[in-house]
């Protein structure tokens, strides 16, 4: 046992903000959750009772947990609440761990994020990329995804293997030359999980078990093939809304969103289920020098800026300064119904993690920025919710002769948005409801009439 792993160990029984921490405050049995803030339970609550939030949540105050604990339902298949310790799909939030394996690796001097892509994967076919361009997104590599939508056999899933393939052997021209633009790229962090595979021996999903979840007792943190996910009692598949039922689905249940199934086997770029009880040991971690020395995470937390354009990016984190919190490093997440963010405040150790397994976007940038503010000592509001989202989930019992009379009792506490029911009624043309359209549009007609 190296000491640096042995120093870990006994900091887990240090750390107040892991899952053993020396005073537990209100922890349940089951899933350790903490309430210690009572604006912040009542916030979310109100979220969850209003179906705005269904997820779970992590907000950390100079090292202190103020909440940690899980709203809504997690699984409606078989019946389960969210908890602190359900695992979730992390989306993007997962390009941190594929760059944490990286440094580790030239922690452990068996690579050099300087050194040419080729160096380690010979028969890579863009001698001008280097490792440090993939971690920041300055390749200049095309995304793989748009390829796959048209090309693949929707019938199998594509894996690391096949997008590999894809660059070997249609050698699409790159966007850009490495080093000069910025460009949001997950076929660069699909690359970077197979240089992982090759100086490693091991796969990623291996490697990030063996050398960071296992010894930070990261027990919901893994990589599930899609189809598992939905036989798993206490795992929290996503859901997205169904414009034609109003009710809840699998995305890839929905018109043209197939490509969550056959494009679901990637490693690097996303696809880590994790939980808000791992993901503050995880921020643990990275607040002490038990994995990562001080000199590794100088360097995952700085802006690389490219030669001919801006970018806030640096090993798998957005990077700012803020004003009263000081540093900050962030990542979200997007992919099949799941919404995901961390935010970590280096200076401030401070901390928020929003899991969100219904897919509200609005809502949860707008639930974000509010609790970020109360960091800062602002008053937490609940946003009004949107006009359009309750329109998608009552029109299937709503006709001519009830639009009316439903607006008004909604009216005074939604945001109203004729923008948005146009995109709306646009939307139900495109899947053939031309009866939901036409109410979308006397909707507009009325309001704008009434006003």
């Amino acid at each position: 046992m190296t000491r640096n792993l042995l120093s870990f160990i006994l900091l887990l029984g240090l750390l107040g903000n892991l899952s053993c921490g020396t005073k537990p405050e209100s922890v349940s049995q089951n899933s350790n959750e903490i309430t210690t803030d009572k604006t912040l339970d009542g916030f979310f609550r109100e979220l969850e009772e209003k179906d705005m939030f269904s997820g779970a949540v992590v907000v950390k105050k100079n090292g202190k947990i103020l909440l940690k604990k899980g709203y809504g339902k997690a699984n409606f298949q078989f019946d389960k609440d969210f908890k602190a310790n359900t695992p979730m799909e992390v989306a993007s939030v997962s390009k941190q761990f594929t760059a944490a394996a990286i440094v580790l690796l030239e922690q452990q001097s068996k690579l050099n994020i300087e050194d040419n892509v080729q160096t380690y994967l010979d028969d890579f076919p863009y001698s001008e990329i280097t490792i440090k361009h993939l971690l920041t997104h300055t390749s200049g590599l095309v995304n793989y995804a748009s390829h796959f939508r048209k090309n693949w056999d929707t019938t199998k899933v594509a894996y690391n293997k096949d997008i590999i393939s894809y660059f070997k052997t249609e050698k699409p021209d790159l966007e850009s030359v490495p080093g000069e633009k910025y460009s949001y790229s997950n076929s660069g962090y699909v690359v970077l999980a197979e240089i992982i595979a090759r100086v490693s021996g091991e796969q990623l999903d291996e490697f990030l078990h063996k050398n960071i979840f296992q010894p930070a007792d990261m027990r919901s943190s893994a990589f599930y093939e899609r189809d598992t996910i939905w036989k798993m009692k206490n795992y929290a598949p996503a859901y997205m809304l169904d414009l034609k039922t109003c009710a809840y689905t699998k995305p890839e249940n929905l018109p043209g969103k197939y490509y969550y199934t056959f494009l679901s086997g990637r490693l690097g770029p996303g696809r880590l289920s994790s939980s808000i009880n791992d993901l503050v040991k995880w921020d643990s971690i990275l607040n002490t020098n038990a994995i990562f020395s001080e000199k590794s995470k100088q360097k995952i937390f700085q802006v690389y800026k490219p030669e001919k354009d801006s970018s806030d990016y640096g090993f798998g984190w957005h990077i700012y300064n803020d004003d009263s919190l000081g540093k900050v490093v962030y990542h979200t997440g997007s992919w099949a119904g799941n919404l995901t963010s961390i935010k970590r405040y280096i200076d401030d150790k401070s901390l928020i993690v929003v899991l969100n397994n219904r897919y509200n976007t609005a809502y949860l940038k707008d639930i974000r920025k509010q609790v970020e503010g109360y960091l800062k000592g602002q008053t937490l509001e609940v946003p009004k919710q949107k006009i359009e989202h309750l329109l998608q989930k009552e029109i299937c019992n709503l006709n001519k002769e009830n639009l009316y009379s439903w607006y008004e009792s909604i009216a005074d506490e939604a945001e109203i948005s004729l923008e948005a029911l146009a995109d709306l009624e646009k939307e139900y043309l495109e899947i053939d409801k031309p009866r939901k359209a036409n109410l979308a549009k006397d909707l507009s007609s009325f309001i704008t009439n009434s006003n």
